[in-house]
């Protein structure tokens, strides 16, 4: 739903540059986001699981004074200092983010109920509120966003920017009021604040947080230091957006598969805590197992076909093939990225809670540097392989982490046997597609990729019925 928000975005009203100003502002609420939508509650549902009620009402209303104050702080100084963040986003002297900056900032207010209930239902292990939630969330955004763009893009497509990001300011005020109806449905215990009880969730979100910061940090050094670097090259303001906005694109469609894939780690992170408290082995083994082969059966046919069919994916969703090799790029980070912070969140849960941060913090240092070198070489195409460099080292070491951590029997058979499903599946695909080349074959011959994949999982026995259904089903 996001992605059907930025594609209509992009085509009817603000285009490359107008969407490089959206991604732009959108990327450093997308720090407040990974602190206050992925730490928090990560945090919090680890705390809160196998805990009375008494006393996981105590964190939640902890967690939601204490977020919420943070949330007021950092949103008067985004708004405060949008003109300096504005030009820095830009590469230059020209504000083109401000209006869209102080648009954002309000979103902040909200960030406290968010993040105090999605880890409230997590730790209970009940996902349906934080799914309605985020679907309630992204129809305001399409239907505000798009609506608003329109109205304010006539005066000028900084103003356009601005009204889409209105929307993820009403999507956000949207997703807490239906997270507080269901809290309130669920919850009859009344809990106290307590600073103690806050400074813990806190002190834990912090490294939950960093571990989860991944992508997130990408997408703000890319948004950071490409434009100054373009700049230094020789790229005016308007070539700077256009190709901001033709990585943006790229990125839109990588966050398909990844958004899926992320839900994983929410979801997996009680389970394996539970296992972990209980000291069963065994089931800490299964349960990781079960993960990972999750993530590789979400990102690589996703990684395969975006590679494969780049640019019959960029004319058939932008009508252009400008810069569609960028896809090919986000196809190699879909198979890398989500497998980083899936490994960095599992390995939090069993105990080693710094290791992956080292991992992750170290490989954003590394993509730091390498930008400066990739895209003076390559240009806008150096982004993304300073990325694809860099996490690939975090990619290595997480895994020698797990595996010295908790035994997958047959780890790497499984994991063997989805890419046989994925290259079979999206290589037929596209072996089929390269005889009739016309925009119907494109589809059908996507459509026919998922139906063989879907049949060849369950019928290599990658994935079971019980798996999906949970034993006791």
């Amino acid at each position: 739903m996001s992605a059907a928000l930025k594609i209509p975005l992009d085509r009817l009203y603000l285009h490359e540059e107008g969407i490089g100003i959206y991604q732009s502002a959108y990327s450093i609420y997308n720090v407040f986001l990974a602190f206050c939508v992925t730490g928090i509650p990560i945090a919090l549902s680890s705390l809160i699981a196998g805990k009375d009620d008494e006393e996981a009402a105590t964190l939640t209303k902890s967690t939601c004074t204490a977020v919420s104050l943070l949330g007021a702080l950092f949103g008067m100084l985004l708004f405060a200092f949008s003109t300096p963040i504005a030009k820095l986003l830009s590469g230059g002297d020209e504000a083109v983010c401000k209006s869209a900056l102080i648009t954002l900032s309000p979103a902040l207010l909200v960030m406290g109920v968010i993040s105090s209930r999605k880890g409230f239902f997590q730790g209970k292990s009940i996902m349906t509120p934080s799914a309605i939630g985020q679907l309630g969330e992204s129809l305001a955004k399409v239907i505000l966003g798009i609506g608003l763009c329109a109205v304010f893009v006539k005066y000028g497509i900084a103003y356009g920017a601005a009204g889409a990001i209105a929307g993820v300011t009403a999507g956000a005020l949207v997703q807490a009021i239906v997270l507080q109806i269901f809290y309130v449905r669920a919850n009859k215990v009344r809990g106290e604040f307590s600073v103690k009880k806050a400074m813990e969730v806190i002190k834990v979100s912090i490294p939950m947080t960093l571990g989860a910061f991944g992508f997130t940090a990408v997408l703000l050094l890319d948004s950071l230091l490409v434009p100054k670097i373009l700049a230094g090259i020789g790229e005016d303001l308007a070539e700077r957006l256009k190709l901001m906005g033709y990585l943006t694109r790229s990125v839109t469609i990588y966050n398909l598969p990844a958004t899926i894939i992320s839900a994983f780690t929410a979801s997996a992170v009680p389970a394996l805590a539970y296992a972990k408290a209980k000291s069963d082995g065994k089931t800490l083994g299964e349960n990781s197992l079960r993960v990972i082969k999750l993530v590789f059966l979400a990102s690589l046919p996703c990684a395969l076909g975006m590679m494969l069919f780049s640019r019959e994916i960029f004319v058939f969703i932008y009508s252009t093939t400008s810069h569609w090799a960028l896809l090919v790029l986000s196809g190699v980070m879909v198979m890398i990225m989500p497998y980083v912070q899936t490994t960095t969140a599992m390995l939090q849960t069993m105990g080693r809670v710094w290791q992956p941060i080292l991992s992750t913090v170290g490989a954003v240092l590394l993509k730091a540097v390498l930008n400066i070198f990739f895209v003076r070489a390559l240009g806008i195409f150096g982004a993304p392989v300073a990325t694809i460099v860099s996490f690939a080292v975090a990619f290595i070491i997480n895994t020698v982490w797990l595996t010295k951590i908790t035994k997958m029997n047959g780890a790497l058979k499984e994991i063997s046997k989805i890419l046989l499903c994925a290259v079979i599946s999206c290589g037929g695909a596209w072996l089929v597609y390269s005889f009739i080349r016309t925009p119907w074959a494109f589809l059908l011959c996507l459509a026919l990729a998922v139906l063989v994949y879907f049949v060849l999982v369950f019928a290599s026995g990658c994935i079971t019925k019980s798996e999906i259904l949970g034993k006791e089903e």
